[in-house]
């Protein structure tokens, strides 16, 4: 009936976030999902875990979440599906090799492995890309993918092993603020009155942030796709997995899944779902 903090929503910023409090010593924290963990937009996203940004302070963020994915499974015995597999992204401009340059002096004063690679070099790594007008790549080795599911339910299980509850098929009807500063939180199971509330209802934040008066939350869903072929008799015959590969041109990734291809497109003229 009482806690701390609660968390609204179940997907992988909100357990994320539960995860990290219990490492940072907080005590008395819920998190309350109204469905199954990671069953809003989580569960179908990509999973994509980049190094290469041209923020040293996110750069630090990247290099921290590829780790700790990494040492998840140690932690909880909860694996997290993450694939080590490296990436590329292509330059087909002088512009895009001075932004290499750029993003690659920030990696390497955050200690995330970097080099730029000539044409020849890429076949090394990908001995499928097609080189016209390629000038080079950015390679990435340390970069790969996870499962956002299996990822959500490892640090899950270690947020538990913190102390943090998580109640789950607890949908919130309605948040009021005491005249106390406190939080009440009205759910389909009972009501929970806590210090701080925390809005990570993801495609579902606008619906609660009216709840506390916030008329205009700034986040939209877009319709976004990727696609997944079937599986492929070259792909079959290699012995690593391919690296994530981001070509600017195309306004698209590209990565092997299973012994296929998913391939993952920035729509120009995306749509806003409704």
């Amino acid at each position: 009936s009482h806690a701390k903090l609660v968390i609204v929503g179940g997907g992988i910023l909100g357990v994320s976030l539960l995860y990290h409090l219990t490492k940072e010593g907080w005590k008395d924290l819920v998190l309350i999902e109204k469905g199954e963990l990671t069953s809003g937009s989580t569960w179908h996203a990509a999973g994509q875990c980049p190094h290469m940004v041209g923020s040293y302070n996110l750069a630090k963020v990247h290099l921290h979440s590829t780790n700790l994915y990494k040492q998840l499974e140690k932690e909880t015995g909860q694996a997290t599906g993450f694939h080590d597999c490296g990436s590329l992204r292509l330059a087909y401009k002088k512009e895009d090799i001075d932004w290499f340059h750029y993003v690659k002096g920030i990696m390497d004063n955050v200690g995330s492995p970097a080099e730029i690679l000539s044409p020849n070099e890429i076949k090394n790594v990908h001995p499928f890309i097609r080189l016209d007008g390629i000038l080079a790549a950015f390679h990435t080795p340390e970069d790969g993918h996870t499962d956002p599911t299996s990822t959500t339910n490892a640090m899950a299980k270690g947020a538990r092993n913190g102390g943090a509850k998580i109640y789950r098929k607890n949908r919130v009807k309605d948040i009021k603020q005491l005249p106390s500063g406190e939080w009440k939180i009205f759910t389909e199971n009972g009501d929970i009155i806590c210090e701080h509330v925390v809005n990570a209802a993801g495609s579902f934040c606008p619906e609660v942030g009216a709840m506390v008066g916030l008329k205009q939350v700034p986040s939209i869903n877009m319709i976004h796709h990727y696609l997944v072929t079937e599986s492929h008799p070259e792909i079959e015959k290699l012995k690593k997995e391919l690296p994530v590969t981001r070509d600017p041109e195309a306004s698209a990734y590209l990565r092997q899944e299973g012994k296929g291809l998913l391939i993952g497109p920035y729509e120009k003229d995306a749509k806003a779902w409704a």
